[in-house]
């Protein structure tokens, strides 16, 4: 099965179309997702990151950004991974410079796994392959 991890960003871009072009990308990704053809993960802390750029960064409301989560927790083929690695977060952020939350995130994705999205500072991680949904989609000829 092809396996991806959702990056926070592209929910964001997939709940608000602030760029329109992003925003298809996203919604290409998680239709396929939807139609399974691929096994998707995503984290607590990306759910965190949704919800505080969401109500504190774009003022959505509280009730809106929930039933974001409705939507996500609703996807059959999707993993909510839940435990965090904070020690090895740390490691790879002294190691690559990488903002913290970024490197918690890194930490929690399965090898073999290729991280979505649209946030290059993922690529100075070396171990961890990191795409564009655009890219995934090419890769796995979706």
């Amino acid at each position: 099965m092809k396996k991806v991890f959702v990056d926070t960003n592209i929910w964001m871009r997939y709940f608000i179309r602030t760029d329109e072009k992003q925003y298809q990308t996203a919604y290409k990704l998680i239709e396929k997702i939807e139609e399974g053809d691929l096994q998707a993960y995503t984290s607590a802390i990306v759910l965190l990151e949704i919800y505080f750029i969401g109500t504190k960064v774009y003022k959505i409301p509280n009730a809106d950004v929930l039933l974001w989560f409705d939507v996500i927790l609703g996807i059959r083929s999707l993993t909510i991974i839940e435990k965090t690695y904070f020690r090895k977060a740390l490691q790879l952020h002294k190691l690559y410079n990488v903002k913290l939350a970024d490197c918690l995130i890194a930490s929690q994705i399965p090898e073999g796994v290729i991280l979505a999205t649209f946030d290059k500072e993922f690529l100075k991680i070396k171990k961890l392959k990191a795409a564009e949904p655009t890219e995934v989609l090419s890769l796995y000829s979706l």
